[in-house]
């Protein structure tokens, strides 16, 4: 049997959380991406879809198949009563999925990308966990790029826990600031680091 090794990989808003997961995927990882998971379960024929439609009226896109995600995304970030009301649902049908795949897995490495890892209690499904941080200027840069106001950024970002208490929380940290050969290089000692625990 295959020893596992289960890593959580968790980060402030806009700090190149997937970008970093799909370095240790080319490595040989299998990526569980959490938001992925999120995006199905608003998908019509999802157990959870009714319950978030209720929770959201008008949310439905003409036709009412398919849920207007940019709308939900709009009242959770200004309203914290219905973004808890909504992740009551979501996360418990997340947590599961990912026990489903973690579980069915047959790679040594599992990479569990998660944005609220610690603020939802999914750290418990890790063995480690590694946090990415990315210095303000850097990630305000990166994001306004995508076309992020400050305004929207700040909203994501009283969402989630401070990005330093997630720091305090890890096992290892990357910080993806620096150059793209820099960042490689951080995810490619961790990487070994991760094949040698599984060994042990």
């Amino acid at each position: 049997m295959v020893q596992k090794l289960i890593v959580g990989l968790t980060g402030g808003f806009g700090v190149g959380k997937s970008s970093v997961a799909q370095r240790f995927k080319n490595f040989g990882a299998e990526v569980i991406d959490a938001d992925q998971i999120a995006h199905d379960a608003m998908k019509k024929g999802s157990p959870v879809f009714d319950p978030i439609i209720e929770l959201f009226e008008g949310a439905l896109h003409p036709g009412g198949k398919k849920m207007d995600r940019e709308k939900v995304a709009e009242i959770v970030f200004a309203d914290p009563e219905k973004r808890k009301e909504l992740e009551a649902i979501i996360h418990p049908y997340v947590y599961e999925k990912i026990k489903e795949r973690i579980d069915s897995s047959g790679r040594r490495v599992i990479l569990v990308e998660v944005p609220l890892l610690f603020e939802a209690g999914f750290e418990t499904l890790c063995d480690k966990v590694v946090v990415v941080t990315c210095n303000s200027t850097v990630k305000m840069k990166r994001l306004k790029n995508k076309k992020f106001t400050e305004q929207e950024v700040r909203a994501r970002e009283r969402a989630q826990m401070a990005e330093s208490l997630k720091a305090q929380k890890a096992d290892f940290i990357i910080d993806n600031s620096k150059s793209i050969y820099q960042t490689q290089r951080e995810i490619e000692r961790l990487w070994y680091k991760f094949v040698s625990i599984t060994k042990s």
